[in-house]
């Protein structure tokens, strides 16, 4: 997305690093902004008059670096790209280098199978996102999210799956489509996954890294994750 704009906003990055830089992507090309954030290092703001300017020219998407940071979102970060309704872009800098533009918040989908690991875009519920609607055309609902939220005082599964439009069922009901919620070093259940057909499972699983390209989605039987589910799960949809 918007690669005539990816040097400039790279440079852009290495040239505010160690503050955060932000960029708003509008009709009229890309234009790097004030961060008006009081901890400039630590997140970013855009000045109201600068983002009436932009969306009165027609705001396209926005991106911000993360200085000493991965190029995954944060709870915030989510935040401000659901409630601007545009794609969000983050460039991850050391000072000395920059990763590529990571971006979300738009039409496109990876592959179920094999995609890599980047917490809040293509983590384990984001998996469960995508196999509903590419599924079963059922949109669940974004859940803004940290690394490690489950360590955090969060509880984002147990909190969200009814609003979500699931239900609690018993083991023995559970068939293909299914969700479940698996507890493994976690005060809460912190990983969920599909049921598929012949005792295979669709899941995500993380290490230890908020972004890990060789930690892939996977097909697998599900067996092996049987000691760690918590919770059996159906939406309403597919009663």
């Amino acid at each position: 997305m918007f690669k005539e704009f990816a040097e400039q906003i790279r440079a852009g990055a290495l040239a505010s690093y160690p503050n955060e830089a932000v960029w708003l992507i509008t009709a009229a090309g890309c234009h790097q902004v004030e961060n008006v954030a009081s901890k400039p290092t630590a997140t970013f703001r855009v000045g109201k008059l600068e983002m009436v300017r932009a969306q009165a020219a027609g705001l396209l998407a926005v991106v911000h670096s993360h200085p000493d940071y991965p190029d995954c979102p944060s709870e915030a970060d989510m935040r401000g790209q659901i409630s601007s309704g545009v794609p969000w872009g983050i460039v991850a800098t050391d000072g000395e280098q920059t990763t590529p533009i990571r971006w979300w918040g738009h039409d496109e989908r990876p592959q179920l199978v094999g995609r890599g690991f980047v917490h809040g875009i293509a983590d384990c519920y984001g998996l469960i996102r995508d196999y509903y609607a590419e599924s079963h055309a059922i949109t669940l609902p974004e859940y803004p999210r940290s690394w490690e939220w489950w360590r955090n005082g969060q509880d984002l599964y147990r909190d969200g799956f009814a609003a979500a439009g699931f239900r609690l069922i018993d083991q023995s009901e559970a068939r293909p489509g299914d969700m479940w919620l698996a507890q493994l070093r976690s005060p809460v259940p912190s990983h969920g996954g599909i049921v598929l057909e012949h005792g295979l499972a669709l899941h995500h699983p993380c290490g230890r890294l908020p972004v890990d390209p060789s930690r892939l989605s996977v097909r697998e039987p599900l067996g092996r994750w049987l000691p760690y589910i918590t919770h059996w799960c159906r939406h309403s949809e597919l009663d």
